[in-house]
């Protein structure tokens, strides 16, 4: 037990130290936060149909987004790193690349979504969401110069700076009753004083100005470098907005806006919760690959049962709670996609298991493997969205997130057994006993979702789910010390 405390403490206290991580990470957990709050409240303003368009605008656009740094970016904070005084001459090169990828990127989106024959005003969002990934990727690339001078500090700062605006801009133009085609100026606005802010960081701090460079000995380098995490990236940007693309071409912007709202809940789950765990998980596995292959063993046990441990209980409670919460959330507008809801929790245990994956084998040098395994999962997702859209809609998009993530289990689970001893009685007994208070919890939600808002059934969801697991001895007094230590470490 000391050895599994020894390996939560000495993650904590890497986060703790290095402040770098801490701003960036809070910069991340405020985009998630106001981006949640924003495009719940875009949705109820606009309506299924409308959002639906809106949230097209935005997949479609963003498909094509991977194509302007073309997994050049990561490179460039890496060999920035290794060799400081070559940043000017990797920076500019790479910026060139990205500004001809950039116009030849807004050509392609301008010529598929006309070719696609989408209503004018679909097509005026998506014009505009073109122009703000292009200002996004430019900032990005002079962000990455920064991580390679390991400063996160004004990256974070760029991005609390672009969700404010984005915010600002929005609710100004929700109160004065704008229309559809105003609303993507919030997004362009925000992208363009991202921008602008990286600008000026990369003047006052480093001493110099983004001026593109056109090296064809440089630029060759870097693309050779650069293509795993290209493959990557496009499986990852597939995943992300590939079914939200198909759902509108073969069902229409009305599926659309109810599958966005449901997935935008589920995905708020996944990075506020999975993505902070695994940012704090990945050095800590690559730290005990090299060092302790029995503490790297215990790491990533304790790190499924804590994700399992919330995962389980959320797909109850959404399971449960998917029809109130929705209605609460969004309004009578969007009561369809609670059907979608239900569907997309399934996969919230996969989806929190696979950041864990990827951190383990990209930590234990098995990067091919994860780009082989996520390929694999990304042709399954393709070909399940084409199959259960047309019968089931929207569902069919949930249920093609589902398949695609078991795939994707499946594989990591063989994966990762290559690399180390997975213990499975362990898994049963504990994964296990966690779905008693899970269950408990579900009865108690039957019980009063009806007698009840959906905020006090929550918090009493919450509250029995919590006094269960201690009953079960899910958490005992040496986890609750544990936690308590750590409060008092990061205070």
């Amino acid at each position: 037990m000391w050895s599994i405390l020894f390996c939560g403490w000495a993650i904590f206290l890497m986060v703790s130290t290095a402040k770098n991580t801490i701003y960036l990470l809070a910069a991340y957990i405020y985009q998630k936060l106001i981006a949640l709050f924003y495009f719940i409240f875009l949705a109820r303003y606009l309506g299924a149909d409308d959002f639906g368009k809106y949230t097209f605008a935005i997949s479609f656009a963003t498909l094509f987004s991977v194509l302007i740094d073309f997994g050049l970016f990561p490179v460039l904070t890496r060999e920035i790193a290794r060799a400081k005084e070559k940043a000017r001459a990797y920076f500019g090169n790479i910026l060139g690349f990205n500004l001809l990828a950039g116009a030849t990127v807004f050509f392609l989106i301008y010529a598929l979504v006309n070719l696609l024959h989408y209503p004018s005003p679909t097509k005026t969002l998506v014009y505009f969401y073109g122009l703000a990934i292009i200002f996004d990727a430019l900032a990005l690339c002079i962000y990455q110069v920064f991580r390679g001078f390991l400063n996160l500090k004004f990256e974070s700062i760029g991005i609390v700076v672009h969700k404010t605006v984005m915010l600002a801009v929005g609710l100004f133009l929700i109160f004065s009753r704008a229309s559809l085609i105003w609303m993507i100026v919030p997004m362009l606005f925000a992208s363009l004083f991202y921008f602008i802010n990286a600008v000026v960081f990369l003047k006052i701090k480093l001493g110099f100005w983004p001026i593109p460079r056109f090296n064809k000995s440089t630029l060759k380098t870097l693309l050779g470098l650069s293509w795993p995490f290209f493959i990557t990236a496009v499986f990852a940007k597939f995943f992300a907005t590939g079914d939200v693309v198909l759902l509108s071409y073969l069902k229409g912007d009305v599926y659309v806006g109810w599958y966005s709202a449901a997935q935008k809940l589920t995905v708020a789950f996944l990075l506020l919760i999975a993505g902070s765990f695994s940012t704090a998980l990945y050095p800590a596995f690559s730290y005990y690959f090299v060092r302790s292959k029995e503490l790297l063993v215990d790491l990533f046990h304790q790190a499924v049962f804590y994700l399992m441990f919330i995962a389980i209980p959320l797909v109850f409670g959404l399971s449960v709670l998917s029809k109130p919460a929705i209605l609460f959330i969004y309004g009578s507008d969007y009561l369809s996609a609670a059907p979608a809801l239900v569907l997309l929790s399934l996969s919230i245990p996969f989806m929190f298991l696979d950041y864990v994956f990827i951190g383990l084998l990209n930590a234990c040098e098995k990067q091919r493997v994860n780009t082989l395994i996520h390929g694999v999962g990304a042709a399954v997702f393709l070909f399940s969205n084409l199959i259960f859209i047309p019968i089931f809609h929207h569902l069919g998009a949930a249920l093609a997130v589902v398949v695609s993530f078991l795939t994707l289990f499946i594989m990591e689970v063989y994966s990762a057994g290559k690399i180390i001893k997975i213990d499975g009685k362990y898994f049963f007994k504990k994964i296990g006993t966690i779905f008693c208070p899970s269950l408990i919890m579900a009865l108690v939600l039957l019980l009063i979702r009806n007698s009840l808002p959906i905020v006090a059934c929550v918090g009493t969801g919450i509250s029995v789910y919590f006094v269960m697991a201690y009953v079960f001895n899910l958490i005992n007094k040496q986890d609750i010390l544990f936690l308590k230590d750590i409060v008092r470490f990061k205070n």
